[in-house]
């Protein structure tokens, strides 16, 4: 008899200990899917790989910056005329540079076109933190500059 009860104390364990396991990854594969799908984001390149989710590469880094300045962007409220148009034009910016980012990073030995894309994406957090401080961003010459360095920058692929 205290075999028997012995067994079922064991199996009863065992299922406890497979089921706890198996709620622990299916918890893991949950966050690592919402953490890649936050990184991905709305306004950001379809074609990012998902591994730049948690990668260190600096491609990887400037992305998760730019999905920092959509979350953002998209966080901020309305505002006037003049701050929704230099909200899409700070998404669209957003979305082209993200772009160039995963195009940059098919190509060996990119660490100039990295740089480059790199003092972008500073601007771009920049016009983002005046948008969000200010209301508008009163610089909509850096705006146009940054677009047209975006512009030059497809120009060269």
């Amino acid at each position: 008899m205290g075999t028997v009860l012995l067994v079922i104390l064991l199996v009863v364990v065992l299922v406890i200990v497979l089921v706890a396991v198996g709620f622990a990854v299916a918890l893991a594969r949950k966050g690592k899917r919402r953490y890649a799908d936050q990184a991905a984001g709305p306004g950001l390149a379809p074609d990012a790989p998902r591994e730049w989710a948690g990668a260190h590469s600096p491609e990887a880094k400037l992305h998760r910056r730019l999905a920092a300045a959509a979350r953002s962007l998209a966080a901020q409220p309305m505002g006037d005329a003049a701050a929704i148009e230099q909200r899409v034009t700070i998404s669209q910016q957003i979305l082209r540079l993200d772009q160039q980012l995963v195009a940059a990073a098919t190509i060996p030995g990119n660490a100039d076109r990295l740089a480059e894309i790199e003092t972008l994406v500073h601007s771009v957090e920049q016009a983002v933190t005046r948008l969000a401080t200010t209301g508008t961003d009163t610089d909509m010459d850096l705006l146009k500059r940054t677009q047209a360095e975006l512009d030059a920058g497809e120009s060269d692929r």
